[in-house]
C-alpha cells in the first residue's frame, strides 16, 4: 500500500524550526522521514550499508547548510530528491541503477489459470521478480508512483526528469508488467502492496 506522509510538511513550523536551528525540528525530520527514505534507498540501491551510509551524510549536509535553505512544497519529496541524486553519485550504485536488463516477457505467465492456485506470498513474490526485470528508471517511477504514494508530478520532480518523461516511464512500466504478469496479476500490483 502507497505510504502517505504522515510527518510535517514546509507548510508547518517544523522545517521553519530546523532552518532556524532548532535541533528537535531536525530529529523530528530525521525520525518522521528515516523509513521511507531507507525503503527508497533500498529500490535504488539494493545495498542497505550504502544506503545507511548516504542518508547520514543527507542528514548532516542538510544541519550544515540549514541556513542556507530555502522553503519547499514538500519535506518528503526534497528528502526523496536529495537522497535519489546523493545515491546516483555514488559509483557502485550509479552501475546497478543505469544497468538496463532485457524487455524479455517470461512465457509462463500467460498461463491465467495459474492466478487462481497462487497463494497470495506467491503472487507478491512473482510481481517481485517481475518488478526486478524492469529497466531502473521504470522501477523507480513504480515505486515513486505505488509504493511511497507520490503523484506523477512530485516522481519527475524526485526524479529529476520532466512531468511527460515520468507519464512515458510510468506507461512503458506499466505496459511491460502487464506483457509479464498477464492482465490479472497487473491488477495486484496495485492492491497487495
Amino acid at each position: 500500500m502507497p505510504q502517505h506522509d504522515k510527518t510535517p510538511s514546509a507548510g508547518e513550523p517544523v522545517w521553519e524550526d530546523f532552518r532556524n536551528g532548532d535541533r528537535d525540528a531536525f530529529a523530528q525530520l530525521y525520525h518522521g522521514h528515516i523509513q521511507q527514505l531507507i525503503a527508497y534507498g533500498m529500490r535504488i540501491s539494493g545495498e542497505q550499508q550504502v544506503v545507511k551510509d548516504v542518508i547520514q551524510d543527507l542528514f548532516v549536509e542538510l544541519w550544515r547548510s540549514r541556513t542556507h535553505l530555502q522553503s519547499v512544497q514538500s519535506v518528503r519529496g526534497y528528502l526523496l530528491k536529495a537522497l535519489r541524486y546523493k545515491l546516483l553519485r555514488n559509483a557502485k550504485v550509479k552501475t546497478r541503477y543505469y544497468a538496463e536488463l532485457p524487455d524479455q516477457a517470461d512465457p509462463d505467465n500467460a498461463e491465467l489459470h495459474r492466478l487462481e492456485a497462487e497463494t497470495e506470498q506467491q503472487r507478491k513474490e512473482r510481481i517481485r521478480q517481475a518488478l526486478l526485470r524492469l529497466p531502473g528508471r521504470q522501477q523507480e517511477v513504480i515505486n515513486l508512483r505505488f509504493y511511497h504514494g507520490c503523484t506523477t508530478e512530485e516522481a519527475a520532480e524526485i526524479m529529476a526528469v520532466n512531468y511527460q518523461s515520468a507519464v512515458n516511464l510510468l506507461h512503458r512500466a506499466i505496459v511491460q508488467l502487464r506483457e509479464m504478469l498477464g492482465p490479472g496479476l497487473i491488477f495486484m500490483l496495485f492492491i497487495l502492496f
